[in-house]
């Protein structure tokens, strides 16, 4: 059972249909708070061993153009490893706003083998498997079959392409800076032909044109395609899975094509399990490509019907119907997010969902209660840990990638507070206060919150943990020694009263007292036990023990979702209404898995594609993309109204270690959730 002070939403999961598809963007309009942009003048090149200052890389302007101070803890240097040869991405997040380098790491020019590393029949470092065995699969490229995301930075700007390769047949997805374009390439082996397929706009509409025309060219020069059969015609050192080209330009030139003015200086491919995983280019004048390939075997593409040249036709794929027109006006409508409207109501929004900052953990010991070494290395585990510590998330990480890199939260975990009582205490507590605004009753948690920030006031400077200055502290997390209370009691019982005081939730503090001249507000209030459900250690939640997790951050990540201003998807009330809630899938639902895309939406991390009219709109999975379709029902051009939400789930990412438990273990399916939303105060 989770506390939570706003009931928001209603969502009734209606389906989970087979069907897989590649990835489209819709462009912001809003304008960014912050802009980051990339040095051309440093290497991202770096040698094993090195301590590269990742904060000089970065340079960071408000939207007055003032300068910000970048530091590292506006930096993602979770892959850093300069430990060995590879390569790594580093992320910088500020505000709302996110960009990323990749760095490769090499061998310094006079290091021979590393002790303990194979060598060669001649005695040099073993470069791993033949070159040529890599790269024969890639050529023929009637066999291709993959999709490719290309990231490109070039003068501090970054933008995204989307390339799908099937055989013959390749679909290249990109931003204009107006819309989304979908544009397709074709080869006809029968007539050694190419034709490309241009989309006119919105309708959909296309115009193709043949190989020996002026537009094909123009076209074609816009896009990166690769042409991955010249690989294997060149020579590369090879460093664990990274092939560095030894003519980096050649290689460039014959893959990705030649450029006036300038000559590529970096062309590095990554090959894991004999298939190319990524390649990152680098060219003279800073220009830099970073392609990620996946779903090999997976892609399907359908070319649309099209009128030859100057002409124009209805792509093929678009469906028959029409829907009725709503109430939507993207040029007025509201972009309000649950924190925007808690901020109108309340004047403090508990954790803000976007940004890098720290909150503040304290660990409560009662009286006759022992927290041991192992149970506070565990609890940093849970809050600031990695994957392979955790066995699947830390709040940190989970919360990293939920967010897709907008909110990175450091949690401070404090050290022991000696509560003044015994859990006895706290458990019966009752005190009921009148004031002005009416009679309410305060219970041992609002009393022990009081004890632990008295003591830290003097001790801690609190207004790092106001971190949007709205003269509030974010949050509080107590988490206690007492035994979390899973035996209940039988509804209506004498013992049921208090009966779930050690359990986990989250509450707001009444009181008028300061600290550091901060109120406080929302609290989060769970045990240590919590870490062990799921793991060989349970203490009788009842739940079973989930192969590979080691410390459980499950509760405090769904409690840190109502910090954030998040609802109970749960069903409160057997025999009214649903009884299913969202069917256990979800982290506000059953504590497993990812946030929905109406979580995410509120919180301001995902901006669905809004569809007003009849059209095909293409979505890749919503935990890694970000990918979501709005449909207007009953609306008001906000989203605090009536709609449909359709996104790809797959069993991946966040999803993974539950996948089990998640819709009888499917590997993907669409989803599609009616919503009714509305707020009040």
């Amino acid at each position: 059972m989770k506390k939570a002070r706003f009931v928001l939403i209603v969502l009734t999961f209606l389906a989970a249909l087979a069907g897989a598809v590649a990835c489209g963007k819709t462009p912001s309009s809003s304008e960014p708070d912050y802009k980051i942009t990339v040095s051309e003048e440093l290497s991202y090149t770096i040698e094993v061993g090195s301590k590269p200052d990742y904060t000089k890389y970065f340079t960071v302007k408000d939207k007055n153009g003032l300068s910000v101070a970048v530091t590292e803890d506006m930096l993602d240097l979770s892959q850093a490893d300069t430990t060995k040869v590879g390569s790594f991405d580093v992320r910088i997040t500020v505000g709302s706003v996110t960009k990323l380098v990749t760095f490769t790491v090499v061998q310094p020019a006079d290091k021979g083998p590393d002790e303990g590393e194979d060598e060669g029949p001649d005695g040099g470092k073993d470069e791993g498997p033949d070159i040529s065995s890599v790269f024969e699969g890639y050529t023929d490229p009637s066999t291709w079959n993959f999709s490719v995301i290309l990231t490109e930075t070039y003068q501090g700007e970054t933008s995204e392409e989307l390339y799908e390769y099937d055989g013959d047949k390749i679909v290249y997805t990109y931003n204009d800076g107006n819309a989304e374009l979908i544009n397709y390439l074709a080869y006809d082996p029968a007539t050694d032909t190419y034709t490309y397929y241009c989309d006119d706009g919105d309708e959909k509409s296309y115009t193709t044109y043949g190989d020996d025309t002026a537009e094909f060219e123009e076209y074609l020069s816009y896009s990166h395609i690769l042409y991955l059969d010249y690989l294997v015609d060149h020579e590369y050192t090879v460093m664990g899975e990274v092939y560095s080209a030894i003519d980096a330009n050649a290689v460039g030139n014959d893959v990705l094509g030649e450029y006036e003015d300038s000559v590529w200086t970096t062309f590095n491919v990554t090959v894991q399990n004999g298939q190319i995983k990524k390649i990152y280019a680098v060219m003279d004048d800073g220009n830099t490509l970073r392609f990620e390939f996946s779903d090999y075997g997976k892609v399907k593409v359908t070319l649309p019907d099209a009128t030859a040249g100057g002409g124009s036709g209805t792509g093929g794929t678009t469906p028959s119907g029409t829907m009725s027109k709503q109430n939507y006006d993207p040029n007025t409508f509201d972009k309000s997010t649950l924190q925007d409207k808690i901020q109108d109501s309340e004047d403090s929004i508990g954790l803000p969902s976007i940004g890098t900052y720290h909150a503040l953990v304290i660990p409560v010991q009662f009286k006759g209660d022992t927290i041991s070494d192992e149970q506070l290395a565990n609890l940093k585990i849970a809050f600031n840990g990695t994957e392979e510590q955790t066995g699947w998330e830390s709040v940190k990480t989970y919360y990293q990638k939920a967010s897709y890199g907008k909110l990175n939260l450091s949690f401070d975990i404090q050290e022991v507070y000696d509560a003044d009582n015994n859990s006895g205490y706290y458990k019966q507590y009752q005190e009921k206060v009148t004031t002005e605004e009416g009679t309410y009753t305060i219970d041992g948690s609002e009393i022990l919150l009081t004890e632990v920030l008295t003591y830290y006031k003097d001790k801690l400077d609190l207004t790092k943990y106001d971190s949007n200055k709205d003269d509030v502290i974010d949050a509080v997390y107590l988490i206690y020694s007492a035994p979390v209370n899973y035996a209940r009691p039988d509804e209506g019982s004498e013992e049921e009263e208090n009966s779930n005081f050690y359990w986990a939730y989250v509450t707001w503090y009444g009181e008028d007292a300061q600290y550091d001249e901060l109120d406080a507000y929302y609290y989060l209030f769970a045990g240590f036990d919590f870490m062990d459900e799921k793991t060989e250690n349970d203490h009788g939640s009842g739940y079973g023990v989930v192969d590979g997790i080691k410390v459980n951050a499950e509760t405090y990540i769904h409690e840190t979702g109502h910090l954030l201003g998040l609802d109970d998807y749960y069903d409160y009330s057997e025999g009214e209404g649903s009884d299913e809630g969202l069917g256990g899938a979800d982290m506000m639902d059953y504590n497993i898995g990812d946030h929905d895309v109406y979580s995410k939406i509120m919180l301001g991390w995902l901006t669905p594609t809004i569809v007003n009219e009849t059209k095909t709109v293409t979505i890749d999975c919503s935990a890694t993309t970000g990918s979501a379709i709005l449909i207007p029902l009953n609306f008001d051009n906000s989203y605090f109204c009536e709609y449909l939400l359709i996104d790809l789930y797959a069993a991946t990412g966040l999803n993974a270690t539950h996948s089990q438990d998640l819709y009888d273990g499917a590997q993907y399916g669409v989803r599609i959730y009616h919503v009714a939303s509305s707020i009040n105060t």
